[in-house]
């Protein structure tokens, strides 16, 4: 970090807030509709990548999220979600930089 910039910092929200989010959908996953009971575990997924600055969480089941944060959604799913192929092209977390492969790496 450079002298005088500011570090993002993750914003947390609280199991009472996550269990009010959970409750507004049902305590099911946004897209394929798996209980928490079915899926293990409804995992917190941001609206527009952490990367990009988002701070707004639906539940999805692991599944569901890995084909989100992937780019995998069928246009279908992105209905569910309320989002537009073109919205969620912008939303998506920003691709990782590939590394250079060296001689000797």
């Amino acid at each position: 970090m450079i002298f005088g910039e500011e570090s993002k910092k993750r914003t947390r929200i609280g199991k009472v807030e996550w269990e009010a989010i959970k409750a507004r959908y049902g305590k099911k996953c946004c897209v394929c509709g798996k209980t928490e009971r079915s899926a293990g575990l409804l995992e917190k997924a941001h609206v527009k990548a952490h990367s990009r600055g988002g701070t707004q969480y639906f539940p999805l089941c692991p599944t569901c999220h890995t084909k989100y944060d992937k780019g995998l959604m069928t246009v279908t799913e992105l209905r569910k979600l309320g989002l537009t192929r073109e919205d969620y092209t912008r939303l998506r977390p920003k691709k990782p930089k590939k590394k250079k492969e060296g001689f000797f790496f």
